[in-house]
């Protein structure tokens, strides 16, 4: 009786040893953190043909979220290395680890909040439409029906609901609208107004200038978020911390450095216009950080 008693009492413990391993392990599985996100090298998605923000071009980089990426890699300790992302494909990019970031005038909004995390945001615009500098057919909301409007596939503004009889040509990035606006084969080009103003700036000594047309604009608010794989909260909180710091010491300069056409056309207010409240972060990133 006694060596049938040790021999159940020794399968009991060995039983509950197991069945504490496997908790162990399935807590860990569900409750751990991923590795670290930004470590070393981080790939940065963004668009390389948007001046003002992200222009690549004669081996080198700048624009205002070059110049924000250059703060976060500084802060948090890590090299950038940018990549060219399509605006249709930036999900695509981070969900299978082709990006670390995308930091590509990357709109926060709840159906992407599904597929990706957010951090931001680090500027609000509303969208605009630019058009040939000597154009005046837009000139209100209602003007916009029976034009010819470009804009890009993916983006927040190929969902905008525009008037009815508005004919949509959708483009795989931005330039190519602009290049079509300056030949004559469009009549406006519709997205995020600053990022127009990049185009403003770079084409203010063209042959074609351009210009944004004031006090015309559809579709809500648009805010820019750092996009990154979902599940990294720790990194999610790191980028929070850095980008508040970067809102309340470097955002102003950089601003007025790289889309001095925005600051022209709204003296004296622009930072109200473009500029978030740091306390916005908390609301609309996806993690939240002390304040």
């Amino acid at each position: 009786m006694k060596r049938s008693h040790r021999t159940r009492a020794r399968r009991s413990a060995l039983a509950v040893t197991a069945f504490l391993l496997v908790a162990a392990t399935a807590c860990g599985d569900d409750g751990e953190e991923e590795p670290s996100l930004l470590d070393d090298t981080v790939h940065i998605g963004t668009a390389f043909d948007q001046p003002g923000f992200s222009l690549h071009a004669n081996h080198t980089d700048r624009g205002f979220e070059v110049d924000l990426a250059a703060h976060l890699g500084k802060e948090l300790g890590f090299a950038v290395r940018f990549q060219d992302v399509p605006t249709g494909r930036r999900e695509q990019e981070l969900d299978q680890g082709a990006a670390t970031l995308v930091i590509a005038t990357y709109s926060i909004t709840p159906a992407r909040e599904k597929e990706v995390d957010f951090v931001g945001p680090y500027l609000n615009t509303q969208q605009g439409f630019l058009v040939r500098k000597n154009y005046n057919k837009i000139k209100k909301e209602k003007d916009v029906e029976d034009k010819l409007i470009c804009t890009v596939e993916g983006s927040t503004s190929a969902r905008a609901d525009l008037p009815p009889r508005t004919t949509i040509r959708e483009e795989a990035d931005f330039s190519t609208c602009v290049s079509k606006l300056q030949q004559g084969n469009v009549d406006a080009v519709f997205t995020d107004e600053a990022l127009l103003y990049g185009y403003v700036e770079q084409q203010k000594r063209s042959k074609v200038p351009l210009k944004v047309v004031p006090d015309v604009a559809f579709g809500l608010t648009n805010r820019y978020g750092i996009g990154l794989q979902k599940g990294h909260t720790e990194d999610c909180e790191k980028l929070l911390v850095a980008v508040r710091d970067y809102l309340n010491e470097e955002w102003a300069n950089d601003i007025k450095t790289q889309l001095p056409a925005l600051v022209d056309t709204y003296p004296g207010d622009w930072q109200n216009r473009f500029k978030p409240d740091t306390g916005d972060l908390n609301t609309y990133s996806s993690c939240k950080a002390q304040q």
